[in-house]
């Protein structure tokens, strides 16, 4: 089999930049009206301190699959291999995402760590039929190289119970509830 690449850029919609002038725009609106300038300041620099990083890093990132295993890269150095005899197993993770769902695949190691994929996921916005052609690349590739006996499904934890629409408002509620406290 040829050694694949798949890149986190062919999955980034142009939209999230937009959105990001769009949330800019709202801070600023917002803080001028009910906030200090210093505190305005604060919001959109903690704003773009925390978006400009992942976009790069999102346009950056990309997975191989060869011989030597899969290497995984998010956005930064050159990456890590992770050997097949380390996978002891490959899903495809399915995310509830409002009136639909998300699909992403990932990775579980021999030491109990998980490692999504970048660039192979699947949404509304992106075709279901190329994500599962490239999932199952991945997994002919796993399953050429390793074991049949070294192949163990995991156990469910409570953190993939959880969607990343509830972390998110967890961490978003927990931010603004932090910014309103010290912007007084």
């Amino acid at each position: 089999m040829n050694e694949t690449i798949f890149r986190g850029r062919d999955l980034v919609r142009p939209t999230g930049v937009a959105m990001l002038f769009l949330v800019l725009a709202v801070e600023v609106a917002f803080g001028l009206f009910a906030m200090t300038d210093v505190g305005t300041v604060l919001l959109v620099s903690l704003t773009l301190a925390m978006t400009v990083p992942f976009l790069f890093s999102t346009l950056r990132s990309w997975t191989r699959v060869g011989a030597d295993g899969i290497t995984v890269n998010r956005g930064f150095g050159s990456g890590r291999t992770y050997p097949w005899q380390q996978i002891v197993w490959v899903e495809v993770r399915r995310y509830p995402a409002g009136d639909s769902f998300s699909y992403a695949l990932r990775i579980h190691l021999a030491d109990g760590r998980r490692r999504l994929l970048p660039g192979l996921a699947a949404d509304k916005y992106h075709s279901a039929a190329e994500f599962v052609a490239n999932a199952d690349q991945i997994f002919d590739w796993w399953e050429q190289s390793t074991d049949p006996a070294r192949r163990v499904e995991p156990r469910v934890r409570l953190w993939d119970a959880l969607s990343p629409l509830v972390i998110g408002l967890l961490l978003a509620s927990l931010l603004v509830a932090v910014i309103a406290t010290y912007s007084r």
